[in-house]
């Protein structure tokens, strides 16, 4: 079945995109547009990364990138340093600033979701718990996306 979407595949993954899209809408920083908080994210989770690679990651221009880094960077959430391996190009990194409002942020969503939780039955929370490990197993292979 590799490869194969099945009608229960595509139902489910039209779920999980409005999901996505309500937890997005749900909890809004007017400050930050999602690429930025991705930019973060990516940041405090994966460690310091070039604008080159940001940008790909993100798939933006890298002028673009350069002027989300510079906001992060003038809200000191992310910071700049020569890049170790290559004294001509620098490395971008979350700031603990950064890293406390990212954490921050992710906290408020997890408040949200897990309050909605709570409004579902027994059996609809058993199956959400069921799905956890495969849930998480989307997440960390989101290189893999075209």
């Amino acid at each position: 079945m590799n490869g194969t979407i099945t009608a229960d595949v595509a139902e489910l993954a039209e779920v999980l995109e409005r999901t996505t899209s309500w937890l997005r809408r749900s909890v809004r920083t007017a400050e930050w547009n999602t690429v930025a908080l991705s930019v973060l994210d990516e940041l405090d989770r994966n460690g310091p990364r070039r604008v080159t690679e940001l940008a790909a990651l993100e798939r933006t221009s890298q002028p673009g990138m350069t002027g989300i880094v510079g906001r992060l960077e003038a809200a000191g959430l992310v910071g700049r340093a020569p890049d170790p391996a290559d004294g001509r190009a620098t490395l971008v990194s979350a700031t603990p600033e950064g890293r406390a409002y990212i954490t921050e942020r992710h906290a408020r969503r997890a408040a949200l979701v897990a309050d909605r939780i709570t409004t579902l039955s027994d059996d609809d929370r058993r199956a959400l718990l069921a799905a956890t490990r495969a849930l998480a197993a989307l997440t960390t292979s989101e290189g893999n996306l075209p």
